[in-house]
């Protein structure tokens, strides 16, 4: 450039830039508007109702905050939506803890989302966690001793966990898979299950599930391990793809909301320009009849581009 005039790159990383442009080009059909609902706090919604944590459940029916009262527990006092920062601590807590999660691994989260905390206080939330929802915690163990027991047991063996299915799954030994049969009726697949005895971080040699898949790494097809918590990973994100599936189905029967794509819990259907967002909320919204108890939120807007 004359005069030696640079030009000022944006300090935005480009594909951030990218990713938000590329939203923006995703329209309509002409004469339609695009119906946006994202599902709130889906996946804290379906692992407290899969281990029956009723005062969770509760928080999530009246509309209370239950990052706020997390952050009760963990700072030991009554918390506000003043206190943004507790609040913020309270909403890492109980997203990112439902799946058995160490303090260390939680630290690095916080420190991810601009919240660095040292290794005392790390521990201190994770305790709280795992006392306030301590159906959760056991709900780990209890998955992880079903898996392992319908694959001792042989084929066709049918094991819910250890309070008597209030888990709402089934483990079976099917061939040479380990299914679990979610509330929806269908089930997830590990290939070749086996039992192995592992070592513990703490030392102890135990039974442990292993089964054949990829490697989230290598991207190779290899055995890997599962422990409790990533079971009920699994499972809960299983139900909550199944319950937006349904919804899938429930707005393209109505026939006034077509859905044309999913971005992880958000649902983007067709409609008319005169269509409701609340009525398509309430489509999107419906509780399944297999999942009765869980309260199911969303919230939508309606638009002629797509936008996060």
């Amino acid at each position: 450039m004359s005069n030696d005039r640079r030009m000022e790159l944006p300090t935005t990383p480009l594909m951030g830039v990218l990713s938000h442009a590329l939203r923006g080009a995703i329209v309509p059909t002409p004469g339609k508007l695009l119906y946006v609902a994202d599902y709130s706090s889906i996946e804290a919604r379906v692992v407290m109702w899969l281990a029956g944590e009723q005062h969770a459940l509760d928080l999530f029916r009246t509309g209370a905050d239950i990052y706020l009262d997390m952050a009760g527990d963990i700072y030991g006092r009554v918390c506000t939506k003043a206190d943004t920062r507790e609040r913020g601590m309270g909403k890492i807590a109980i997203l990112g803890l439902g799946y058995q999660m160490g303090w260390s691994k939680f630290q690095s989260q916080c420190a991810d989302a601009g919240a660095v905390i040292d290794d005392e206080f790390a521990q201190q939330v994770v305790r709280a966690y795992r006392s306030k929802y301590a159906k959760i915690q056991q709900m780990w163990w209890d998955t992880e001793a079903a898996a392992i027991a319908a694959v001792l047991r042989g084929r066709n063996h049918h094991s819910a966990p250890h309070n008597h299915g209030a888990y709402h799954v089934e483990w079976t030994l099917d061939g040479r898979f380990l299914r679990c049969v979610l509330p929806s009726g269908r089930s997830l697949a590990y290939p070749d299950p086996r039992i192995e005895k592992r070592q513990t971080p703490w030392g102890e040699s135990k039974n442990a599930l292993t089964y054949m898949g990829v490697n989230s790494y290598t991207r190779k097809w290899t055995r890997q391990a599962a422990y409790g918590g990533l079971l009920v990973e699994n499972i809960t994100q299983a139900v909550a793809r199944d319950i937006m599936a349904e919804a899938m189905v429930r707005c393209e029967r109505d026939g006034r909301y077509l859905p044309v794509l999913t971005v992880h819990d958000e649902l983007v259907c067709e409609g008319s320009p005169r269509g409701s967002v609340k009525v398509f909320e309430r489509l999107v919204a419906a509780s399944p009849a297999w999942a009765d108890g869980l309260p199911i939120a969303c919230e939508g807007w309606k638009g002629t581009r797509y936008h996060k």
